[in-house]
């Protein structure tokens, strides 16, 4: 049984080295083309990895604006800066899921103030690896909100990588009835920086909801709003892909 095993292996290596000696040839006639290669079947290879499309061309700001990553705080530290340590609960700021099973965008926040004052409770961004900024530069907020009850303030602070402020405003949302409405507010910044953060500082007293929370530049690619990076958005352009 053995002898046939080695005759059987020796045969399929002699067969193998057998095929590799015959070389198969290949000529290419460059010079009598049969079709013409269309330029719409070649272009740009566009992957989103390492911040290609989040943080790359897309050019919003906010890391995690609907709080529908994995962990659905990533980007977002909760601030409690205050000698006040009995104005908050663990309670005051959670990411809850609507009850439609079948929704595309699920999670929010919701913020339960009492008595707040700004510095007491507040929401950090930290951008994609930080905000790049530039001075003078109109920025674009918006969000999706639904106040149940109360009066609110949402101060909008734009900081320095040394902490510093660079530009702010103060959004007042308005009851909604139980309804999710789009607020917006635009404001300039003082400075550029490459590696800022965005803070939202909450004063008053109520229960307010929100969603999609965003910060773009008004310098977007043609300047559409909500738009792509135009800088990048050019160097592809200047390419000029099928």
């Amino acid at each position: 049984m053995k002898t046939q095993y080695f005759i059987a292996a020796l045969m399929l290596l002699m067969i193998t080295f057998s095929n590799a000696q015959n070389k198969a040839v290949f000529t290419v006639n460059t010079d009598k083309p049969v079709a013409d290669v269309q330029p719409t079947m070649w272009g740009i290879f566009f992957e989103d990895i390492n911040l290609g499309a989040d943080g790359g061309i897309y050019a919003e700001l906010i890391k995690n604006r609907s709080f529908e990553f994995f962990k659905p705080l990533m980007g977002w530290k909760v601030m409690r800066v205050s000698a006040q340590k009995d104005v908050y609960t663990e309670g005051d700021i959670t990411v809850l899921n609507r009850p439609d099973k079948t929704s595309t965008n699920p999670r929010f926040m919701r913020i339960s103030l009492n008595n707040h004052l700004k510095g007491n409770l507040g929401l950090q961004n930290e951008g994609f690896r930080g905000m790049g900024i530039k001075k003078d530069l109109r920025y674009d907020f918006s969000v999706l909100y639904r106040q149940k009850t109360g009066k609110i303030k949402m101060h909008l602070e734009l900081l320095s990588e040394k902490g510093e402020l660079i530009g702010s405003t103060v959004f007042m949302p308005t009851p909604t009835n139980n309804a999710w409405k789009k607020g917006e507010i635009s404001f300039n910044s003082t400075a550029t920086d490459a590696k800022a953060k965005f803070n939202i500082w909450f004063e008053g007293s109520g229960v307010i909801d929100l969603d999609m929370i965003s910060l773009f530049p008004s310098d977007t690619w043609k300047g559409r709003k909500g738009g792509m990076r135009a800088d990048m958005i050019q160097l592809l352009a200047d390419m000029k892909p099928g």
